[in-house]
């Protein structure tokens, strides 16, 4: 699978820019722009199906959000509401395929920030990819007891049967993250670092672009 080749901050910030400047622009030929990239990284990094499953997930969540707005706004306002999430959405979901969770926790633990911050970060993100798979599972097992959970508001009714598995297996999980913790010592001092990460040239020069590109977009529209 072809990746991005970044260091993990250089990853970071620039998703962090990209959240900052489609959450100010206000025009929707401005949100367009924004999801025009991710697009092109999904693709470059041939994810297409898991960016589709990403988006099944969510479709609830913004069809909700747009029927609101409809109701009580215009549908202009509807289109941005909704555009602006899927945008996000969008960056979160290439941000995680493209940086490790370990990467990401050990480049900022060799700057400087601390253990327990970076574990907390680290175990969030991986959480996300086992929360998917569990979700998965539960979804077919549920299919399998003839409880339809596709995505749609013909199975809103029946979403109960897969948010409280979820729910109930959260729970298990956190207990046994807690236990694995203390028997492995978390609060020991004196950690060392299997991999060393190094800030290049073309970390800078992806920041960059990604800022300039930003303020352009944030100007212009």
């Amino acid at each position: 699978m072809p990746t991005l080749q970044l260091d993990p901050r250089a990853n970071m910030v620039i998703a962090l820019i990209w959240t900052v400047a489609m959450t100010m622009v206000e025009s929707i030929a401005a949100l367009i722009l924004g999801l025009i990239p991710i697009i092109v990284i999904v693709y470059w990094c041939r994810q297409q199906q898991a960016f589709v499953r990403w988006l099944r997930m969510i479709v609830v969540i913004i069809a909700g959000w747009v029927i609101i707005a409809i109701l009580t706004l215009d549908w202009q306002i509807a289109l941005q509401i909704g555009l602006r999430i899927l945008v996000l959405a969008g960056i979160f979901f290439v941000f995680l395929r493209t940086t490790s969770p370990e990467d990401l926790g050990g480049a900022l633990q060799q700057i400087g920030v601390p253990f327990s911050i970076t574990f907390l970060l680290t175990a969030s993100l991986q959480y996300v990819g086992v929360m998917e798979h569990r979700i998965r599972q539960i979804i077919d097992a549920q299919r399998a007891r003839g409880i339809p959970l596709e995505p749609g508001w013909h199975a809103l009714r029946f979403y109960p049967a897969l948010l409280i598995p979820l729910l109930a297996q959260s729970f298990i999980a956190a207990e046994h993250l807690a236990a694995a913790m203390e028997a492995r010592g978390f609060s020991r001092l004196g950690r060392t670092q299997l991999v060393v990460y190094h800030w290049r040239y073309r970390d800078t020069i992806a920041v960059g672009v990604t800022l300039l590109a930003a303020l352009l977009i944030w100007s212009q529209c």
